[in-house]
């Protein structure tokens, strides 16, 4: 993105073989734009989260075996990981509200499936296809926000609330988990996508644009890249079904390396094509770009740190502690406050503070909160050992997510708006499962190191949770660390820079 200061008159005036600038969204209509698109980002993150806590009920009804009740998670994963890119370059090319739509269609057809599931098999297609309409509907919906709001401080506030719901989706993905399964039964948590999906599509359609800008503009014509996509697709699907199916063998089995290899090879491949086709999947220089590279650096770091902290802490509060899912959700709550609070100050900081000191800073914090667990005990108080270190880390989470989402999305052309969206998400998505797979390994293995040399199974517990809060930290600190190399980006900027120009 440049820095370079362009007077009224060179904004208004598209240079040569650009675009006329997007004409500005009526203020009732951005209203319920923001709420459809902040509101599809809820539902499809949130679906991450919301099933663990039901995970007990769902295996006693439908008969799942032990390790295979994994997969009610595992298949979500793995679609909407897999599919992101290409969710977001079909965005592109075919017409952002379109591909909205559709995704949003088959997610909420799919969780309707998922509540009327009779057998283990069908409640895993189901989650599978969710994650496949999730994959369609996040890079579609970010890129409709980005279009829809042109002005500076419009974007710099939606862009905000955006990057504050995908941080605190997971929190509340557990409470309303334990809440919804406690009252009402497991089949609940998904039938509640049904009315909210129907909302979000009327939301949608009262709102967006139904001009050039959401039809995906310059990116038309390029075609998907069926080659490309089909590697890409393939690679992220073997990598991430490699990482997650550690959580049934070992990382050096022959199936999780083949895996890993395979996958290797398939996104290698997909690199050596993208650079000799004339269409790529991704457009040149997108990735060459040093804030976007960076912001995913630092976003595939957070995103592990961030979805250890769910699990793990979690896991401490349940098996350790006795504490019923209900009061292991409720418990997050401190967490989401101060996480909704960091981030709209860091929305109303960014143009004083910018991006990089905010982000650096945050993830800063949120390292220190993950040391402090590392002070758990087996018996220890809620008050005195997690509440302080929920507070600091999402207090430090909520101030770094926003400005790294905004660096991440700035300085594109709408074209390309739904790629580098879906390249973001891939980022937070892939991230998030290589960072649990990889710690709950090392916990597992820690748990056993301490159980043979005499401790007790909670003692043993708490000690493999340590090593694995302690190497997230790191994860954390390396993430603030490459959060320095972002550029200031206060956002108190022309909009034709913003945009590419």
């Amino acid at each position: 993105m440049s820095g370079r200061h362009r007077s009224p008159s060179q904004t208004a005036t598209p240079g040569p073989g650009k675009a006329a600038p997007p004409r500005p969204v009526a203020p009732a209509r951005a209203l319920l734009v923001l709420l459809a698109t902040c509101g599809a980002q809820l539902m499809i993150i949130l679906d991450d989260t919301v099933v663990n806590v039901a995970l007990p009920s769902i295996g006693q009804s439908l008969g799942f075996g032990g390790a295979s009740l994994a997969w009610v998670v595992d298949a979500y994963m793995l679609l909407f990981g897999g599919f992101l890119l290409v969710g977001g370059r079909a965005a592109d090319l075919f017409g952002r509200r379109a591909v909205f739509l559709s995704g949003l269609a088959v997610f909420t057809l799919a969780s309707l499936v998922a509540g009327l599931a009779q057998t283990s098999e069908v409640l895993v297609v189901a989650r599978g296809a969710q994650g496949f309409g999730g994959a369609l509907l996040g890079p579609s919906a970010l890129s409709i926000l980005i279009i829809t709001f042109t002005e500076p401080d419009q974007r710099r506030r939606a862009l905000g609330a955006w990057g504050a719901l995908t941080g605190i989706s997971g929190v509340l993905g557990v409470i309303l988990g334990g809440v919804v399964t406690d009252s009402a039964g497991w089949r609940w948590v998904f039938f509640i996508n049904v009315p909210i999906g129907l909302a979000i599509a009327v939301l949608l359609l009262a709102g967006a644009p139904r001009g050039p800008e959401a039809a995906g503009g310059e990116a038309r014509g390029r075609g998907l890249g069926g080659l490309d996509a089909a590697l890409v697709t393939g690679g992220l699907v073997l990598l991430v079904y490699s990482v997650i199916g550690t959580s049934h063998r070992p990382w050096g089995s022959w199936q999780t390396l083949s895996g890993l290899a395979g996958a290797a090879v398939l996104l290698t491949a997909f690199i050596v094509s993208e650079r000799r086709t004339a269409a790529p999947l991704i457009p040149r220089g997108i990735l060459s770009r040093r804030p976007i590279a960076l912001a995913n650096v630092v976003m595939i770091l957070t995103a592990s740190g961030l979805y250890a902290l769910f699990f793990f802490l979690t896991q401490y509060m349940q098996l350790v502690h006795g504490w019923s899912p209900l009061r292991a959700g409720v418990s997050w709550i401190p967490f989401g406050v101060v996480f909704a609070i960091s981030s709209g100050l860091a929305i109303q900081l960014m143009p004083r503070l910018g991006g990089r000191v905010l982000s650096a800073g945050g993830l800063g914090m949120a390292a220190a909160g993950q040391l402090l667990l590392v002070g758990t005990t087996v018996d220890g108080s809620y008050a005195g050992e997690m509440l302080p270190a929920l507070l600091l880390s999402g207090a430090g989470f909520g101030f770094a997510f926003v400005p790294v989402v905004v660096v991440g999305v700035s300085g594109v052309a709408d074209g390309a708006s739904g790629i580098v969206s879906g390249i973001l998400a891939t980022a937070q998505q892939v991230g998030g499962a290589v960072g649990v797979a990889a710690l709950a390994t090392l916990a597992t293995d820690r748990f056993t190191h301490h159980l043979s040399n005499g401790s007790s199974p909670p003692a043993a517990m708490v000690l493999g949770y340590h090593s694995a809060f302690v190497v997230s930290s790191l994860l954390i600190g390396c993430a603030a660390v490459v959060a320095l190399a972002l550029p200031s980006l206060r956002t108190k900027v022309d909009i034709a820079a913003i945009q590419g120009a």
